[in-house]
This record gives C-alpha cells, sequence and structure tokens, in this order.
C-alpha cells in the first residue's frame, strides 16, 4: 500500500505557464491554470487510483519560519499576481469535492507538510510516494519510498537519489547548505557546487562534523582542495544561515488530524464548478464518466 502526497503548488504552476492564452470561465475570469491541474488530478486518479492521498499547499507567507529566520529567503520571487491566487482557490475546492484531502500553512511550506505527513504515517505496510519537482523533498525519501516528477515519469528511489546526487537523502538537506540554492534564495559557499559538497559530506558524513573539522578539507584528496577549505573558514557564518533553511520540518503536529483515506465525493459540486469554469465538452465527459464509476 502506498500513501501518495502531491507537491501541489508544482503541478498549479505548471498549469498556469504552460498556456500563453488563457482560458475564460463563465464569469469572464482567466481559469487556466485550473484547467490544466485538474487535468492533472484526472491522469492521477484514473492512471494510479490511489486510495491514500493528500495534496499540500503553500499559503501566502509573509512571516513564514524561514523568513524569520532569513528574511531573504524566497525574496527572489515575484509574489503571485491575483488571478492565480484565485485559481489556487479554485484547485483547492475542485479536490475537497472529490473527497481527497488538502493541507496548508501559514508558517510552513507544502514540503514540511508533506515530510510530516510521511513521518507520521510510514510504515512497513506504508510507503510513500511524493509527487513533486523539487530535489528538495529527496531528502524525505527513506527504503521503499519514491520521489516522482508526474509529467516527465522520472521516478527516484532511495538508491537512484544516492547515485544522481552522490550523496544518501538524509545528507540532501547538509549538501544543499553547502552549494547553496538559488531558486529559494538560499545561500551556499562560494567554490562548493553538489559535486564538491557531495564529496566533503561522504568523508564527513554531516555538515557539523564537516565544520568542526574544517582543518582537514585542505588535505582531502580533490582538485582545489586548498581553496575550497579556504572559502568554507571564510564563509563559515553562511552555514550558521543555511544550515537552517534547507532541512524540512518532519514533526509538524497540525498534520496529525488530516485524513489520508479518500472520503464522499461531492458529485453535484463537482458538476457546478464544471459549469461555473466553462469546462470544455471533451473533459467534462471525461469526468462525469469517472464519476460515474466511483
Amino acid at each position: 500500500m502506498k500513501l501518495y502526497l502531491v507537491d501541489s503548488s508544482i503541478f498549479i504552476f505548471k498549469a498556469w505557464f504552460a498556456q500563453k492564452t488563457a482560458t475564460l470561465n463563465r464569469a469572464g475570469k482567466a481559469n487556466h491554470a485550473f484547467i490544466g491541474f485538474s487535468d492533472f488530478v484526472y491522469q492521477l486518479l484514473t492512471e494510479v487510483a490511489p486510495q491514500k492521498l493528500v495534496f499540500a499547499y503553500d499559503d501566502s507567507q509573509k512571516k513564514s519560519a524561514r523568513k524569520s529566520i532569513y528574511p531573504e529567503y524566497k525574496a527572489n520571487r515575484s509574489p503571485a499576481p491575483a488571478e492565480l491566487k484565485q485559481q489556487f482557490a479554485w484547485c483547492r475546492q475542485w479536490v475537497e469535492c472529490l473527497g481527497i484531502s488538502g493541507v496548508s500553512s501559514t508558517a510552513w511550506e507544502a514540503d514540511d507538510l508533506i515530510g510530516s505527513l510521511a513521518s507520521l504515517h510510514r510504515s512497513d505496510e506504508l510507503a510513500v510516494v511524493i509527487l513533486t519537482a523539487d530535489k528538495d523533498l529527496t531528502q524525505l525519501i527513506h527504503e521503499g519510498d519514491l520521489w516522482w516528477s508526474f509529467y516527465d515519469n522520472k521516478k527516484l528511489d532511495y538508491a537512484a537519489i544516492r547515485k544522481k546526487f552522490g550523496v544518501y537523502p538524509a545528507q540532501i538537506a547538509d549538501q544543499l547548505a553547502l552549494m547553496g540554492d538559488k531558486v529559494d534564495n538560499i545561500p551556499g559557499i562560494p567554490r562548493v557546487g553538489q559535486k564538491t559538497a557531495a564529496n566533503l559530506l561522504r568523508k564527513f558524513g554531516t555538515l557539523q562534523n564537516l565544520r568542526d573539522n574544517l582543518d582537514q578539507v585542505s588535505k582531502m584528496k580533490f582538485r582545489y582542495a586548498g581553496l575550497v577549505a579556504k572559502s568554507l573558514i571564510d564563509n563559515e557564518s553562511i552555514l550558521d544561515i543555511s544550515a537552517r533553511l534547507t532541512p524540512i520540518n518532519c514533526q509538524l503536529r497540525e498534520v496529525i488530524k488530516i485524513p489520508i483515506e479518500r472520503s464522499t465525493i461531492q458529485h453535484d459540486s463537482l458538476l457546478q464548478m464544471m459549469d461555473d469554469q466553462s469546462m470544455d465538452s471533451p473533459r467534462r465527459l471525461k469526468w462525469e464518466s469517472y464519476l460515474n464509476r466511483v
């Protein structure tokens, strides 16, 4: 049995950017992100038919746990336009009407909610599948779990993550702290990229052990080891910040009451949303056929 945890924002943003010309709903409002997201949901439900499933969402976070540590966290990103925020709400409503749980937080990100749900429910009988395209979430994968980039069908298990990134999943957060993350505006150590970070963590195991033994880095047998050692020493204060930003919080108690089993489908509400969103006939027929089967 598997628990599917969906990093929803990835799929909503993909739908938002995928279509250059916006489609309009009955009220004349753009809804192409909602339409594209509903296509993804249909594909997931019909091709995989998951019975244990939760969608995690990123709420607006002007004051979040990570921003309190580093105000520049994700400051490189433009705010979502109002019409996209509205479509986020429609996407969430659609999923809820399908009897699928959704979860969000004003303090924590979808990553943390997914990590906490995975930690809470993972067992020998229940593996976790994380649907995302975000490499940060590879740190959550245990033996038997799966990281799944749905649209390009790229699947990484525990061993594949070790091969791709050069470190174990439990070391991914430390690797990101060392190399930084431009997407999230997390500072890294100059001269330290993915490969060098992997070399350091293979030798020292953890970021803390590396920091305790910086004098040993220059003795390592890789190119520019001396320059990397100097950069680590000169910029060690960066790690005070980044090492607190990259780990995913897997201990959020707010997920405890989130159901992972699917519940009753609200057929009438879904049909009404199809009308309100001016869903075209082929899509509507597919959804109506699906609703008649479940």
